[in-house]
């Protein structure tokens, strides 16, 4: 009797337990959504929008909508403000670029950008790109600045022409007719590589399947962007991480530095890993080595996919637009370049900057607002209070069509407006230009990427006939 008393009174006790826990969960979930609608409740955006972001995961998942398009409907109905989750808000207007992506009072990125962290054995390993710890980027940047110098990039010119060499051999050997889109994103990683490393120790389809990888990997980042809390639980929890692989590009990047440290002698070596690894010789304690491989793999992502999908896009732009071909056609063909073209000569090119520039503004590759959060105790941006901890961006997509920034017909590819412009209306542009993000976090690897635009383009236009598939008209 007594152990049949106890029996019902321990279930009585289980059941009324688990119904306290989910009356408490209910109650701060409830709590939470109230809060979250009230601390913002003054921006104007979608009402679902005020209380969960799960709606706006929901819609970059179904792909109906990218956010280019989603980020420019809003700003049409709501304005130049608008709150697209509970806890962020996009400002379209360009004089918020000082304040959000200052390089003096440093707002550090949002929790955004935490679904973009890859694991590589089991560990999830920061970037330049991911990490949300601007002491930890301050000191990263002061041991490797001197490997994005103009002198340093001129030594990774020898490398691009190797690159650019490989390209137009493997095209003369191909049919009349192939896919140059695969081949500018074979050029882009091989590129990259030989900068990274010195040399490609891959073969195409191990480069087919990191390329692969790395598209996936910017799809998940905008598929979770929102919802990078449920992200982590999803795919970031012990148990996943503990099963998961190491992806092939993290495997390069191990057995590369693996091998430049059993040589242990960097010297003669002009490549980025040479500059990593000194760093972390030099400051092991601030420059780890699981920091050095978050370094190669960041590199070789942004740094081949991002650039490749940038001049898939200029030569899109100037095959949809044949007067714009044209110009830029007579501009490369009176500079007399070589085969393949120095820095110095297409550095020269002012049609050809304006070109990739009017691309690169009209469809950027990062198509993500590039999150910060507002720092404690709040702050006025665009004449409105925002409380700590909002997550806040330009919203570029709607700026792409600003006339009172890029002149007129803005939705137009106009590669003029670059050029044809006074220096005051120049300089608000260029203050305006997102292509390689703002401020303390801009794209370390710009200029590197730049080098290869410029030297790629002109050898494709001036040696190859370029043209659009029929199939794609």
């Amino acid at each position: 009797m007594v152990e049949a008393s106890f029996s019902r009174f321990t279930g009585s006790s289980a059941v009324f337990g688990s119904l306290i826990l989910g009356l408490a969960l209910f109650a701060w979930a409830l709590f939470s959504t109230i809060q979250n609608f009230y601390r913002l409740r003054h921006i104007p955006g979608p009402f679902v929008s005020k209380f969960s972001s799960f709606w706006i995961t929901w819609k970059f998942n179904r792909r109906s909508e990218n956010f280019l398009d989603l980020c420019c409907r809003l700003d049409g109905e709501y304005g130049p403000i608008v709150r697209w989750a509970p806890n962020n808000v996009l400002f379209s207007d360009p004089s918020v670029i000082p304040v959000i992506y200052g390089t003096h009072n440093v707002w550090r990125k949002a929790v955004s950008y935490e679904p973009a962290t890859p694991v590589v054995n089991g560990v999830l390993q920061d970037s330049l790109t991911t990490t949300r710890n601007e002491a930890q980027v301050s000191v990263i940047k002061r041991h490797i600045n001197a490997a994005f110098t103009p002198r340093a990039i001129g030594a990774y010119e020898a490398h691009v022409n190797e690159a650019i060499n490989l390209l137009s051999s493997r095209l003369r050997s191909q049919t009349p007719n192939v896919d140059l889109v695969r081949w500018i994103k074979l050029f882009a990683f091989e590129t990259i590589c030989r900068i990274a490393f010195s040399d490609v120790d891959l073969t195409e389809q191990e480069v087919e399947t990191i390329l692969t990888g790395a598209r996936e990997r910017f799809g998940h980042w905008f598929r979770w962007y929102a919802s990078p809390g449920l992200e982590r639980l999803v795919y970031k929890n012990a148990f996943v991480r503990g099963r998961r692989g190491t992806s092939l590009l993290g495997q390069q990047a191990l057995k590369r530095i693996n091998e430049r440290n059993s040589k242990g002698d960097f010297e003669g070596m002009s490549d980025l890993l040479q500059w990593y690894l000194e760093s972390h010789a030099k400051s092991p304690e601030l420059i780890e080595r699981g920091t050095v491989v978050g370094l190669v793999i960041s590199t070789i992502n942004a740094g081949a996919e991002t650039t490749a999908s940038t001049m898939v896009e200029v030569l899109l732009r100037l095959l949809k637009n044949p007067p714009c071909l044209a110009t830029l056609r007579e501009e490369l063909k009176a500079a007399g370049l070589a085969s393949p073209p120095t820095l110095e000569s297409v550095n020269r090119l002012p049609y050809l900057e304006a070109v990739i520039k009017e691309a690169m503004r009209l469809n950027p590759v990062n198509q993500a607002p590039l999150e910060r959060e507002v720092p404690a105790g709040g702050a006025h941006i665009a004449g409105v209070y925002l409380p700590g901890g909002t997550s806040v961006a330009l919203n570029f997509s709607a700026l792409r069509f600003r006339e009172d920034v890029w002149g007129s017909k803005p939705e137009e590819f106009r590669p003029e407006r670059w050029t044809e412009v006074d220096p005051a209306q120049k300089a608000r542009m260029e203050r305006a230009f997102y292509g390689f993000g703002h401020g303390k976090r801009m794209c370390i690897g710009q200029h590197i990427a730049w080098i290869e635009m410029k030297k790629v383009i002109p050898e494709l236009l001036l040696n190859y006939d370029v043209s659009l598939d029929p199939a794609y008209i």
